[in-house]
């Protein structure tokens, strides 16, 4: 985070230094997109009525994103990109966001083996997290990037199969590893919407493919049975994950005894059951009071403003010591922090996006989406999010014919 604010503002400096400099050129500047002001304008206006205004600034500690700065900085790169890049620019970054895929998955993948090795020597992990700091920040990156690698390995030359074969079988290897379930289902969710475009565009006015390849078939059945072979030797976690979810669903349908946090039987503590809890004490918090409601308490204010209404039941699962400081659901921490008028002009802003993007930048949008039902985005999704807004306005201006 501490890089982007730093390159951020080297950025926007200069190109702000550009236009005094060049002032008797009378460069027209292009305007931000209403729907994009709106929502920076309303996270200001909650960052001025905030609890906890220092943190609404800055972003919680140790993490330093989401507050009003980070928003700022954001912003700042989209009207600088909106203003200097063009659609052959953007479709060079696509491809270049890709390629870091590469060294997180092989960093990913060597916590997940362990023991020592030529380069390093790491403790195996339960679960994958590479250089994000997180498996389910992991999983939320590369349920993004993948379904971007896949059209361009179902698509590209045949030539270039092989890179992009190598990418995105790196890629699905960390994501599995990670073990995230909301994760993999984003991914999942953005692979069935990349099948169902390709099915229905035979060729795209974008150029980034005249066709379908004659050879697609061949090319998604050796994508598959590498999928499939890595998911079915790599079980891992997801086997005690989904008989979690299972026993958990059959204990909240029926009538049970309360379990305690430190007794033997099986606590009801699925990852799953706790969210429930948390959000249903998050809207507890964005009931309290029409100011909440409206505008909220404060961006990144959640860890000071939760716990006393904190569902007591959380007690009862393996957390019950934990302070929590997000509610594992984006969009009911943008209506507990930002307010109701934030998270609509978040809606508009997808809205917005799904209308303009190019079709083949919905998988990855689609997965956004779904993951942040779960979790909430970090900075390395964040300033890809950010990509895609300025990449809605680039394109509906100068796309590549």
């Amino acid at each position: 985070m501490f890089f982007i604010y730093f390159f951020g503002l080297f950025i926007i400096f200069f190109f702000i230094s550009d236009l005094i400099i060049n002032s008797s050129k009378k460069t027209k500047l292009i305007k931000p997109s209403i729907v994009v002001f709106l929502f920076v304008f309303f996270t200001f206006l909650s960052t001025v009525f905030s609890s906890h205004i220092l943190t609404s600034l800055s972003g919680y500690y140790s993490r330093f994103n989401d507050g009003l700065f980070s928003y700022l900085v954001f912003f700042g790169l989209y009207f600088v990109a909106i203003n200097r890049l063009n659609g052959k620019d953007l479709f060079k970054l696509l491809k270049i966001s890709l390629l870091p895929i590469i060294p997180i998955s092989i960093y990913g993948l060597a916590q997940h083996l362990g023991g020592p090795n030529i380069l390093w020597s790491l403790p195996a992990v339960e679960r994958a997290y590479s250089t994000i700091g997180q498996p389910n920040w992991l999983a939320q990156y590369m349920s993004i990037l993948l379904p971007i690698c896949l059209l361009f390995a179902l698509t590209d030359d045949f030539n270039n199969f092989k890179y992009w074969l190598f990418i995105y079988s790196l890629g699905f290897f960390c994501l599995w590893v990670t073990y995230s379930m909301s994760g993999l289902v984003g991914f999942i969710f953005g692979v069935v919407v990349l099948s169902l475009l390709l099915a229905h565009k035979r060729s795209t006015q974008h150029l980034l493919f005249v066709s379908v390849p004659k050879d697609i078939f061949i090319r998604i059945v050796f994508l598959f049975a590498i999928s499939f072979s890595i998911s079915i030797t790599n079980i891992g976690l997801f086997r005690g994950k989904v008989n979690d979810a299972v026993i958990d669903i059959k204990k909240t349908i029926s009538i049970v005894k309360k379990v305690y946090a430190l007794s033997n039987d099986y606590e009801i503590s699925d990852p799953g059951f706790i969210r429930i809890e948390l959000w249903k004490s998050t809207f507890n918090l964005i009931k309290s009071s029409p100011k909440v409601f409206l505008i909220g308490t404060g961006p990144e204010t959640f860890p000071y403003t939760f716990q006393p209404f904190r569902n007591t039941k959380l007690n009862y699962s393996s957390e019950w010591d934990y302070v929590f400081n997000k509610p594992h659901n984006y969009y009911l921490e943008l209506w507990s922090e930002s307010g109701v008028v934030t998270l609509l002009a978040y809606f508009v802003l997808l809205h917005f996006l799904f209308k303009k993007l190019p079709w083949f930048l919905y998988p990855s949008l689609v997965a956004f989406v779904t993951t942040n039902i779960f979790g909430w985005p970090t900075v390395s999704t964040t300033i890809f999010f950010w990509f895609l807004i300025s990449w809605a306005d680039i394109w509906n201006k100068e796309p590549i014919r």
